[in-house]
């Protein structure tokens, strides 16, 4: 059987996004893999947001730069939550279309597993196509561990040994 030897979590910055983190935490510390964090800057949003009049330039580049620094954030929290745990750690910010970086980063790292956090609800066939999240579990090129379950991660997570 071969051995998982990285593992990818994709991130964002909600607060769900630290549950999902803490799930990948817990599994790279029991496969003894290696974790990489993706945080993605969503340019196809920022560029619609122009497009559409909704920000001007300098709006646009505000925006941007909180978003980098919500990603930079999101990634150091992750990794001083992987050092507590003793798991090997790298943290990525990326910027670009959402699930194109990510697929292309899971693909560029031999990732053996990607974690993602539960996808919404779709409501609509659109949705499919255009919800990053749904876009990211079809297109990995590896299996997909979608995060469920708050309470049971945090017990697993407290479970590890520091």
């Amino acid at each position: 059987m071969a051995k998982i030897l990285n593992i990818a979590v994709s991130l964002s910055g909600s607060a769900a996004s630290l549950i999902t983190a803490k799930y990948a935490i817990y599994l790279s510390r029991q496969l003894n893999a290696k974790l990489y964090a993706i945080y993605v800057v969503d340019a196809r949003s920022l560029h619609e947001l122009l497009k559409t009049r909704i920000f001007v330039e300098i709006e646009a580049v505000e925006y941007e730069r909180d978003l980098k620094d919500q990603g930079v954030n999101v990634i150091e929290r992750v990794r001083k939550m992987a050092e507590i745990k003793k798991v090997e750690y790298e943290g990525l910010l990326l910027n670009g279309v959402v699930h194109e970086e990510v697929v292309n980063k899971v693909r560029e790292l031999s990732a053996g597993l990607l974690v993602i956090g539960e996808l919404k609800e779709i409501v609509s066939r659109r949705e499919i196509f255009y919800d990053e999240g749904e876009r990211i579990f079809r297109e990995s090129p590896c299996p997909v561990v979608v995060v469920k379950n708050p309470e049971e991660v945090e017990r697993l997570y407290k479970e590890v040994e520091q």
